[in-house]
Parts: C-alpha cells; structure tokens; sequence
C-alpha cells in the first residue's frame, strides 16, 4: 500500500498552516477557549456532557480539564452504548438533556435533527477535509456544516501469532484475503473432528467480534460504498436527505455483489465440506482464541492492542494492516469514528460551543483521544505518529488514513440483518447470492422507515 499518496509532508505543512490559521481567528474572537488565552475569563458556567466513555476513564480527563478552565467546568456522565439513543429521548422529554454528547459516529447520524451543526464560518469545508482524517468526511452535512467534530479513529488491522506463523514456515502475515489460503493450509489443525489450531474465524457471527464491520471493510475495498447519500430540495430551500444501500450492487469488473463475494470467501472457513475449514459456530469466541494461543489471526481494533498484551503476556504477538482484496485499486479498512457534538437544546450554547470546537481541535484533544481509544482525526497529530519512528504508531497511522465508514443511522438493524444473513448463510438455508440481496433489501427498507 502506498501512503504517500494519503499523507505527504507538503499536505502536513498545509494542515498545520490552516490549522494554526483557523484557531488564531478562533482564539482572537473569543470562540475557542483555548486554556493559555485571556478569552477564558469571557466563559463561565457548567458544560454538561453525555459520553459512552467509561467513567474512570474520563474522570482524570475532567479534572484536569476543569482545572485549566478556571471559569467555567464540565460535568460528565456515562451513558451506556447501548441506552444512549433511547435515554436521550427519554432526557429531552423531560428537559434535561446535556449540552455535548462524546460517541461513535453512529449515535450522532442516528440523532441528526437534534444536533447544532457546526457551522462552515467556524470551519472552511476546505480547512475541514484538509485537517481532519478523511473518514470524517461523512460528517459533512452541507449546506448547514457538519454534524459533528471527529475525536479519534480505531481501524480494524490484523493480529497474528508470531510463533504460529513461524513454526509453519510463514515469514511475514498474509497482505491479501486470497493469501490465507495458503497460510489455513499449512497453520489448521483438526483432531477427530475438533479443531484444535484455528488460522482464521470467519462464517459465523455471534463468536466472531466485529464481523459485521470485517465483512464491510470487504466491501468497501471493492470500491463500494455501503451507504449512500443524496439530496432532495423542496420549494422552501430545505433539504431532505435519501439514502441508497449498495452493498449488493453489481461489481461492474467481477459480476458479483461485494456483499455476496465476502459472503462467499467467508464461508469458506466454516464450511466442514471444505479443505478449508478452521472454525464453527462451536468454537469459542475469536479474541479469547487468540489470547490463548489457538488461532493464528485475529481481525480486531487498534485499541484492542493493549487489552492482548494484559491479557497474555506470553503471547509473542504482532500486528499489520487489515488484508486488502488482490488487484482492486483501493486500500481501505473499517474504522470507528468517535465525535463530539452539540445538541439543538443546549441550555449553554454559548459555553457549549466552543469547548466542543476547542476539545475536537484544541490542546485538549490529544488527552481526549487517549480516553476514546484508537488513534487522533486531526492529520498533523496523525502526521506526529508518523515520524515518531514507531512501528505501531505506524500501522496504526497509516490505517487511519485509508479507514472508511458510512452513513451508519441504523446500526442495530444492521447487526440484526447481518447476523441473520450469516446464519442462513451457515446454515445452508440460503445462498450467498440470496442472503446478500435479502440482506441489502431489507436494510433499505429500513432506511426507508418501511420496517
């Protein structure tokens, strides 16, 4: 992969320059409180926030955030991932919803028509795609701004044994999906009819941890986008947004649906009829397979990185990029986006506007990723990563730049529908062909708001 052409020192040198332009006008208009600046005697009151963040993780983050405000503070509480959408319904009912909300991509798209965009006169569209990583492009929401301010990136790479691929004569991990073909072959190891050496878990959902996102990243590294946007304008000016699923849209090179081809190299590995079977629905899940030394490859998040490390310190383990599809023109990895956004209802706009634009790109931003986990949005802090000399600063870096996502608003559906479609899959109840276009259907009938 050549990242050259995602990451060049003239293209940091422009994004340090816009950078520092864009915060100095911020800084001497008063709208960014950045902690150094007289403008932070100009804000006071309470920030109220709402985060999916671990609390114990924050509280330090908060601390010292308060003790550099002086004026003004911020009150953080965690909301479970999985509440959050519905709790917040429940806090805007009542009147006490917060002013900022710290979450994956995914909860705002799912909360767009009760968040305050950030407006372009704060942020140049220009200056946004130019500082930012280019993952966060889908928080555009033109003309209006964008939907939220990106925090930190965790793309998907590949783990994998040292000693396992050593002791089967393999020097260096797989670069493409063909390429574990040959790895299984060498690295499987099956003992009257239990597997006992797993190379890879693919065909099954519920013990394999991010699946759904591993089978798009698959996707989109055909070229394809999983969801797609566009725009409608009625005679008022206002702009009402539809949104196409294209997973199982017809690859115009290969005549076969991303989605179904995933589908169908998938099952590969958890079809018992096959040479190339290594794992089932039996099997334990993926990570604590790894962990415990019984699976060679593990597709997992860059901030998982540290949990495998605690969890075995004898496991001789490394990392590298995600596999990409052999001969495609595209490298690319799923990434979790986390953002930072304001709602409409702010009791505190005034104080809740800036802390939010000065926590997404002020000097606070690099302590917030660290809580956020995976890597920063902000290209010059990407940029630093890079010329740390790092190998996993590296890896990690690099993943960002080619990570990609999408219009995500429904993401329990999508996991429901997905999991549905690997069962069947699995089970033999449909073909690759008929799940991928059952999958695709009924997700846009979602989106829709048919179901």
């Amino acid at each position: 992969m050549d990242f050259k052409r995602f990451l060049n020192f003239k293209t940091i040198l422009l994004g340090i320059g816009i950078f520092a332009a864009i915060l100095a006008v911020l800084i001497f208009s008063g709208k960014v409180p950045l902690f150094n600046s007289a403008s932070k005697q100009k804000l006071t009151g309470t920030v109220r926030v709402w985060g999916t963040i671990p609390s114990m993780n924050m509280t330090y983050f908060v601390d010292a955030f308060d003790k550099e405000a002086k004026t003004y503070n911020m009150e953080y509480t965690e909301i479970p991932y999985s509440e959050i959408n519905q709790k917040l319904v429940m806090a805007l009912a009542d009147g006490y919803a917060p002013d900022l909300i710290i979450a994956p991509s995914e909860i705002a798209f799912a909360n767009s028509n009760r968040i305050y965009p950030v407006s372009p006169s704060t942020i140049p569209e220009a200056s946004f795609r130019n500082m930012f990583a280019d993952i966060s492009s889908s928080l555009i929401e033109m003309p209006s701004g964008y939907l939220a301010l990106p925090i930190s990136v965790d793309p998907l790479v590949l783990y994998y044994n040292r000693d396992v691929l050593a002791s089967a004569g393999f020097l260096e991990p797989p670069k493409t999906w063909g390429d574990l073909y040959r790895y299984e072959d060498k690295i499987t190891k099956i003992d009257n009819g239990n597997i006992t050496m797993s190379t890879i878990a693919f065909g099954t959902y519920d013990n394999i941890p991010h699946i759904s996102n591993i089978l798009l990243a698959m996707v989109l590294q055909q070229g394809e986008t999983i969801v797609s946007k566009e725009y409608s304008v009625d005679a008022l000016g206002n702009y009402f947004p539809k949104y196409f699923v294209n997973v199982d849209n017809l690859n115009s090179n290969t005549g076969v649906s991303p989605l179904n081809s995933a589908l169908s190299f998938s099952k590969d590995f958890a079809d018992s009829q096959k040479s190339t079977y290594n794992w089932s629905a039996r099997s334990r899940d993926a990570l604590s397979q790894f962990v415990s030394g019984n699976l060679a490859f593990y597709i997992g998040y860059a901030s998982e990185a540290n949990y495998i490390k605690s969890a075995n310190q004898k496991l001789y383990f490394d990392y590298t990029y995600l596999p990409q599809v052999e001969g495609s023109q595209i490298s690319a990895t799923f990434g979790n986006l986390y953002t930072i956004f304001m709602l409409r209802t702010s009791s505190s706009p005034d104080l809740a506007y800036p802390v939010m634009v000065a926590l997404a790109t002020g000097p606070f931003s690099k302590n917030l990723v660290q809580v956020t986990g995976g890597m920063p949005a902000l290209k010059t802090d990407i940029a630093e990563s890079l010329a740390s000399g790092d190998q996993g600063a590296e890896i990690f870096g690099n993943s960002v730049l080619i990570s990609k996502s999408f219009y995500d608003l429904h993401r329990n559906d999508l996991e429901n529908l997905m999991r549905e479609a690997i069962r069947q899959v699995y089970n033999g109840e449909k073909s690759t062909v008929e799940a991928s276009q059952k999958f695709a259907e009924d997700l846009q009938a979602v989106y829709d708001g048919q179901k």
